[in-house]
């Protein structure tokens, strides 16, 4: 299994393609908000 914090490649390793390095920021970032999104409406329906 690749580890999940990578440094900078190593000499002759060549670096992630870009799609596949753009795609995990796309995933975590749709997550947090999805994860902030659950949050605020949970307190909004204990509140109210």
């Amino acid at each position: 299994m690749p580890p999940i914090i990578e440094g900078p490649p190593e000499d002759g390793e060549a670096p992630r393609p870009l799609g596949k390095r753009l795609f995990w920021f796309a995933l975590l970032w749709i997550g947090s908000l999805a994860a902030v999104a659950a949050v605020a409406y949970t307190l909004r329906a204990f509140i109210l």
